[in-house]
């Protein structure tokens, strides 16, 4: 999959930082794989902007 992802992102332009990492996320490619494909060092997502997310959507459905 990663010479697709690659494609995508550097030839066809159908895909944005953003989604590549979300491949890394899902396990389809590696985070060498996506410094290959964008140029930069993938950087995971933190636990704590998940839980500020999670802490507000309750807050605001109380």
């Amino acid at each position: 999959m990663f010479i697709v992802f690659k494609f995508a992102y550097q030839l066809w332009h159908t895909m944005d930082k953003t989604e590549v990492a979300a491949e890394v996320a899902n396990n389809s490619i590696t985070a060498d794989d996506y410094k290959t494909i964008t140029g930069e060092d993938y950087v995971a997502p933190t636990s704590e902007s998940t839980s500020a997310t999670a802490t507000a959507s309750e807050t605001a459905s109380n």
